[in-house]
């Protein structure tokens, strides 16, 4: 690869590098594979780089890299067709009308099972499956979050809560079919 200048390569280098690691995870929470997670990631660098003179704020180069990566990986989900949609049934229904009474929040901090969790985090459509993956294992905050996919603030909070509430339709079904029982959760306390 020719370099443009000495100063481009180490400001590139300097700005994007400290959050490849971030990149790699969430490229390969959002492919589920590592090959396709390394050439999501390494295109990403490639455009970054052929890019960068259009960042123009050295502190926004995080969310500016995770907009490139959540790009590429679009453009490659385009390519291959691939679509994700919750299955209906009357058993799904059953499970959103308990996620009315009963909080997702419950629901995965009784969720032991982190490949369990991750599983049903893999079977997410895109847009939840990025929203949980950058609100919780990277601790964004809603703003960051906004910028990052370019939506409003608004948009971040609903689909946080719709992507919380079909991970909890995902556990419960996975729990379900597992053969475990469903723990029961009593909304008014008991009286003794």
């Amino acid at each position: 690869m020719i370099w443009k200048t000495k100063t481009d390569q180490s400001q590139f280098k300097k700005l994007t590098y400290p959050h490849m690691k971030l990149l790699y995870n969430v490229a390969l929470k959002y492919t589920g594979n590592v090959f396709d997670a390394e050439d999501i990631v390494q295109e990403t660098f490639m455009m970054a780089f052929h890019k960068f003179s259009q960042l123009k704020d050295p502190a926004k180069c995080k969310p500016w890299l995770l907009r490139i990566l959540r790009n590429n990986f679009l453009k490659t989900c385009q390519k291959d067709n691939v679509r994700q949609q919750l299955q209906k049934s009357d058993y799904i229904a059953f499970l959103k009308s308990e996620t009315q009474r009963n909080g997702a929040d419950t629901l995965l901090e009784e969720a032991v099972d982190t490949r369990t969790v991750n599983n049903a985090i893999d079977q997410l459509p895109v847009k939840y499956k990025e929203i949980l993956i950058l609100y919780y294992m990277d601790d964004m905050l809603y703003k960051d979050i906004a910028s990052t996919l370019d939506i409003p603030i608004g948009t971040v909070m609903s689909r946080l809560n719709r992507a919380k509430e079909a991970l909890k339709i995902k556990l419960l079904k996975q729990l379900k079919n597992s053969g475990k029982t469903i723990p029961h959760i009593n909304s008014t306390p008991e009286h003794t």
